[in-house]
Protein backbone atom coordinates (compact mmCIF):
# COMPACT_ATOMS: atom_id res chain seq x y z
CA UNK A 1 0.00 0.00 0.00
CA UNK A 2 1.48 3.24 -0.51
CA UNK A 3 1.77 5.26 2.73
CA UNK A 4 2.94 8.74 2.31
CA UNK A 5 0.55 10.62 5.30
CA UNK A 6 3.43 13.65 5.22
CA UNK A 7 5.61 13.32 2.38
CA UNK A 8 4.52 15.48 -0.18
CA UNK A 9 6.13 15.16 -3.14
CA UNK A 10 5.08 13.38 -5.98
CA UNK A 11 7.23 11.84 -9.23
CA UNK A 12 8.36 14.51 -11.80
CA UNK A 13 5.99 13.30 -15.48
CA UNK A 14 9.00 11.96 -16.57
CA UNK A 15 8.83 9.17 -14.17
CA UNK A 16 6.05 7.98 -16.62
CA UNK A 17 7.20 8.82 -19.80
CA UNK A 18 7.91 5.05 -20.78
CA UNK A 19 4.44 4.17 -20.32
CA UNK A 20 3.21 6.97 -21.09
CA UNK A 21 4.51 6.71 -24.76
CA UNK A 22 3.77 2.91 -25.15
CA UNK A 23 0.16 3.90 -23.88
CA UNK A 24 0.23 6.83 -27.37
CA UNK A 25 1.37 4.16 -29.78
CA UNK A 26 -1.61 1.60 -28.99
CA UNK A 27 -4.46 4.12 -28.13
CA UNK A 28 -2.71 6.16 -31.26
CA UNK A 29 -3.19 9.52 -29.92
CA UNK A 30 -1.28 12.76 -29.69
CA UNK A 31 -1.21 13.05 -25.47
CA UNK A 32 -1.09 11.24 -22.63
CA UNK A 33 -2.06 12.81 -19.08
CA UNK A 34 -1.08 11.21 -15.54
CA UNK A 35 -2.23 12.97 -12.33
CA UNK A 36 -1.65 12.24 -9.09
CA UNK A 37 -3.38 13.21 -5.76
CA UNK A 38 -5.89 15.26 -7.41
CA UNK A 39 -3.21 17.31 -8.93
CA UNK A 40 -4.36 18.78 -12.43
CA UNK A 41 -2.83 16.60 -15.11
CA UNK A 42 0.19 18.15 -17.47
CA UNK A 43 -1.09 17.19 -20.84
CA UNK A 44 0.84 18.21 -24.18
CA UNK A 45 -0.51 21.52 -25.23
CA UNK A 46 -3.13 21.30 -28.06
CA UNK A 47 -7.28 21.26 -28.34
CA UNK A 48 -8.67 17.72 -27.22
CA UNK A 49 -12.04 16.48 -28.10
CA UNK A 50 -12.24 13.24 -26.88
CA UNK A 51 -10.59 11.47 -24.06
CA UNK A 52 -10.62 8.38 -21.90
CA UNK A 53 -10.05 8.43 -17.89
CA UNK A 54 -9.45 5.53 -15.51
CA UNK A 55 -8.63 6.08 -11.98
CA UNK A 56 -5.76 5.10 -10.46
CA UNK A 57 -6.68 2.44 -7.03
CA UNK A 58 -4.31 1.66 -4.75
CA UNK A 59 -5.32 -0.39 -2.08
CA UNK A 60 -8.96 0.59 -2.63
CA UNK A 61 -8.06 4.34 -2.64
CA UNK A 62 -7.84 6.62 -5.48
CA UNK A 63 -4.41 8.52 -5.71
CA UNK A 64 -5.30 9.93 -9.02
CA UNK A 65 -6.24 9.69 -12.18
CA UNK A 66 -4.80 8.36 -16.04
CA UNK A 67 -6.17 10.06 -19.60
CA UNK A 68 -5.80 9.29 -23.01
CA UNK A 69 -6.63 12.86 -25.30
CA UNK A 70 -7.10 12.89 -28.73
CA UNK A 71 -7.38 16.18 -31.01
CA UNK A 72 -10.45 14.17 -32.88
CA UNK A 73 -13.77 12.79 -32.09
CA UNK A 74 -13.98 9.34 -31.08
CA UNK A 75 -15.78 6.67 -29.05
CA UNK A 76 -13.39 4.49 -26.92
CA UNK A 77 -14.70 0.79 -26.67
CA UNK A 78 -14.86 -1.53 -23.59
CA UNK A 79 -11.64 -3.06 -25.19
CA UNK A 80 -10.35 0.59 -24.70
CA UNK A 81 -11.15 0.93 -20.70
CA UNK A 82 -9.51 -2.56 -20.20
CA UNK A 83 -6.22 -1.78 -21.94
CA UNK A 84 -6.15 1.60 -20.17
CA UNK A 85 -6.90 -0.15 -16.58
CA UNK A 86 -4.20 -2.36 -17.35
CA UNK A 87 -1.96 0.65 -18.22
CA UNK A 88 -2.96 2.45 -14.84
CA UNK A 89 -2.24 -0.78 -13.16
CA UNK A 90 1.32 -0.12 -14.66
CA UNK A 91 1.45 3.27 -13.22
CA UNK A 92 0.28 2.74 -9.93
CA UNK A 93 3.55 0.28 -9.47
CA UNK A 94 5.60 2.92 -10.75
CA UNK A 95 4.49 5.23 -8.05
CA UNK A 96 4.80 2.74 -5.12
CA UNK A 97 8.55 1.98 -6.55
CA UNK A 98 8.95 5.89 -6.18
CA UNK A 99 7.65 6.15 -3.16
CA UNK A 100 10.03 3.04 -2.01
CA UNK A 101 13.13 4.62 -3.09
CA UNK A 102 12.27 8.18 -1.75
CA UNK A 103 11.64 6.84 1.65
CA UNK A 104 14.54 5.94 4.11
CA UNK A 105 14.17 2.62 5.10
CA UNK A 106 14.89 3.04 8.65
CA UNK A 107 12.36 5.37 9.61
CA UNK A 108 10.05 6.00 7.00
CA UNK A 109 11.25 9.86 6.38
CA UNK A 110 11.88 11.09 2.88
CA UNK A 111 15.67 10.49 1.41
CA UNK A 112 17.71 13.56 1.71
CA UNK A 113 17.22 13.36 -2.55
CA UNK A 114 13.41 13.19 -2.13
CA UNK A 115 13.50 16.04 0.46
CA UNK A 116 15.90 18.33 -1.55
CA UNK A 117 13.72 18.12 -4.75
CA UNK A 118 10.61 18.96 -1.78
CA UNK A 119 12.84 22.13 -0.94
CA UNK A 120 13.34 23.30 -4.81
CA UNK A 121 9.74 22.72 -5.63
CA UNK A 122 8.30 24.96 -2.58
CA UNK A 123 11.24 27.77 -3.35
CA UNK A 124 10.26 27.62 -6.31
CA UNK A 125 6.33 27.84 -6.43
CA UNK A 126 7.27 30.52 -3.79
CA UNK A 127 9.24 32.58 -6.23
CA UNK A 128 6.02 32.25 -8.39
CA UNK A 129 2.94 33.09 -5.69
CA UNK A 130 4.70 34.41 -2.65
CA UNK A 131 3.45 31.51 -0.57
CA UNK A 132 5.35 31.50 2.53
CA UNK A 133 7.18 28.50 3.73
CA UNK A 134 9.86 27.88 6.06
CA UNK A 135 12.60 25.04 6.65
CA UNK A 136 13.64 23.56 10.06
CA UNK A 137 16.86 21.38 10.71
CA UNK A 138 17.32 18.94 13.80
CA UNK A 139 19.52 16.97 14.83
CA UNK A 140 19.62 14.29 18.19
CA UNK A 141 21.76 15.51 21.04
CA UNK A 142 24.29 13.75 21.62
CA UNK A 143 23.33 10.97 19.41
CA UNK A 144 27.34 9.49 19.34
CA UNK A 145 26.82 8.34 22.67
CA UNK A 146 24.18 6.54 22.48
CA UNK A 147 25.19 4.34 20.06
CA UNK A 148 28.76 4.45 21.73
CA UNK A 149 26.81 3.51 25.09
CA UNK A 150 24.49 1.47 24.37
CA UNK A 151 24.99 0.21 20.73
CA UNK A 152 23.64 0.74 17.02
CA UNK A 153 20.89 -1.22 17.68
CA UNK A 154 19.73 1.55 20.46
CA UNK A 155 20.53 4.24 18.08
CA UNK A 156 18.54 3.08 15.55
CA UNK A 157 15.77 2.25 18.19
CA UNK A 158 15.93 6.03 18.65
CA UNK A 159 15.74 7.15 15.30
CA UNK A 160 12.43 5.01 14.13
CA UNK A 161 11.08 6.14 17.44
CA UNK A 162 11.81 10.36 17.16
CA UNK A 163 10.98 10.09 13.25
CA UNK A 164 7.38 8.32 14.23
CA UNK A 165 7.28 10.60 16.94
CA UNK A 166 8.03 13.55 14.55
CA UNK A 167 5.58 12.46 12.04
CA UNK A 168 2.99 12.55 14.46
CA UNK A 169 3.56 16.20 15.25
CA UNK A 170 3.16 17.49 11.38
CA UNK A 171 0.05 18.67 9.47
CA UNK A 172 -0.10 16.44 5.70
CA UNK A 173 1.12 19.55 4.03
CA UNK A 174 4.40 19.29 5.93
CA UNK A 175 7.36 17.50 4.63
CA UNK A 176 10.02 15.77 6.75
CA UNK A 177 13.15 13.91 5.49
CA UNK A 178 15.99 12.30 7.17
CA UNK A 179 19.23 14.34 5.53
CA UNK A 180 21.94 12.91 7.67
CA UNK A 181 22.77 10.17 10.20
CA UNK A 182 20.99 11.78 13.13
CA UNK A 183 20.30 14.88 10.75
CA UNK A 184 16.52 16.11 10.17
CA UNK A 185 14.48 19.08 8.19
CA UNK A 186 11.17 19.35 7.87
CA UNK A 187 9.62 21.88 4.99
CA UNK A 188 6.86 23.65 7.00
CA UNK A 189 3.84 24.83 4.17
CA UNK A 190 2.38 28.19 4.22
CA UNK A 191 4.12 28.95 7.12
CA UNK A 192 6.25 32.01 8.35
CA UNK A 193 9.05 31.86 11.39
CA UNK A 194 7.03 32.26 13.80
CA UNK A 195 4.52 29.37 13.10
CA UNK A 196 7.70 27.24 12.23
CA UNK A 197 9.46 27.78 15.21
CA UNK A 198 6.34 27.27 16.81
CA UNK A 199 6.15 23.96 14.83
CA UNK A 200 9.62 23.05 15.95
CA UNK A 201 8.70 23.66 19.45
CA UNK A 202 6.29 21.39 19.47
CA UNK A 203 8.42 18.90 17.98
CA UNK A 204 10.90 19.32 20.29
CA UNK A 205 8.70 18.75 23.67
CA UNK A 206 7.25 15.60 21.63
CA UNK A 207 11.09 14.16 21.76
CA UNK A 208 12.22 15.36 24.98
CA UNK A 209 9.25 12.94 26.66
CA UNK A 210 9.44 10.10 23.90
CA UNK A 211 10.28 6.86 25.88
CA UNK A 212 12.44 4.54 23.41
CA UNK A 213 11.11 1.13 22.79
CA UNK A 214 13.31 -1.82 24.22
CA UNK A 215 15.79 1.59 26.34
CA UNK A 216 13.87 3.15 28.66
CA UNK A 217 16.86 4.21 30.48
CA UNK A 218 17.52 6.36 26.98
CA UNK A 219 16.64 9.81 27.30
CA UNK A 220 16.92 12.19 23.87
CA UNK A 221 16.85 16.00 23.33
CA UNK A 222 17.30 17.69 20.32
CA UNK A 223 18.11 21.19 19.09
CA UNK A 224 16.67 22.89 15.91
CA UNK A 225 17.49 26.00 13.24
CA UNK A 226 14.66 27.63 12.09
CA UNK A 227 14.49 30.13 8.40
CA UNK A 228 11.67 31.58 6.29
CA UNK A 229 12.17 31.70 2.37
CA UNK A 230 11.68 35.60 2.40
CA UNK A 231 12.74 37.86 -0.56
CA UNK A 232 16.19 38.13 1.23
CA UNK A 233 16.86 34.35 0.66
CA UNK A 234 18.69 33.81 -2.63
CA UNK A 235 18.14 29.81 -3.16
CA UNK A 236 17.47 27.04 -1.65
CA UNK A 237 21.28 26.61 -0.70
CA UNK A 238 20.90 29.66 1.11
CA UNK A 239 17.81 28.95 2.42
CA UNK A 240 19.53 25.63 3.88
CA UNK A 241 22.38 27.52 5.29
CA UNK A 242 20.60 30.18 7.00
CA UNK A 243 18.88 27.23 8.48
CA UNK A 244 22.06 25.01 9.06
CA UNK A 245 23.80 28.28 11.00
CA UNK A 246 21.09 28.57 13.30
CA UNK A 247 21.00 24.69 14.14
CA UNK A 248 24.44 25.79 15.25
CA UNK A 249 23.52 28.41 17.28
CA UNK A 250 21.13 26.33 19.26
CA UNK A 251 23.86 24.04 19.68
CA UNK A 252 26.64 26.26 21.04
CA UNK A 253 23.95 27.94 23.32
CA UNK A 254 23.48 24.76 25.07
CA UNK A 255 21.38 22.45 22.93
CA UNK A 256 17.37 20.91 23.45
CA UNK A 257 16.50 24.61 22.14
CA UNK A 258 15.27 26.45 18.81
CA UNK A 259 17.25 29.48 17.46
CA UNK A 260 15.50 31.20 14.55
CA UNK A 261 17.09 33.24 11.50
CA UNK A 262 17.43 37.00 12.81
CA UNK A 263 16.71 37.87 8.79
CA UNK A 264 13.45 35.95 9.15
CA UNK A 265 12.00 37.61 12.72
CA UNK A 266 13.41 37.48 16.35
CA UNK A 267 16.06 35.50 17.19
CA UNK A 268 14.17 33.14 20.11
CA UNK A 269 15.91 30.47 21.91
CA UNK A 270 13.12 27.95 23.57
CA UNK A 271 13.66 25.80 26.00
CA UNK A 272 11.35 24.15 29.18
Amino acid sequence: MLNTPIQAALPAPSQFSAVTDLIKSVFNVPAVAVALHGAPANAEGGVYRSFLEIPLINADEVIGSLRVLDTAEREFSDRDCQLLEGFAKLVVDQVELWAEASRDVLTGAMTRRAFSETLRKAFAARARSHARASLVLFDLDHFKRINDTWGHAAGDAVLKAVSRCVLRELRVEDSFGRVGGEEFAILVANADATIAAEVAERVRRAIEKLPIPGYPQIAVTSSFGVAEATDAVMDVEDWTDRADAQLYEAKEDGRNRISVAPETGPRVALVN
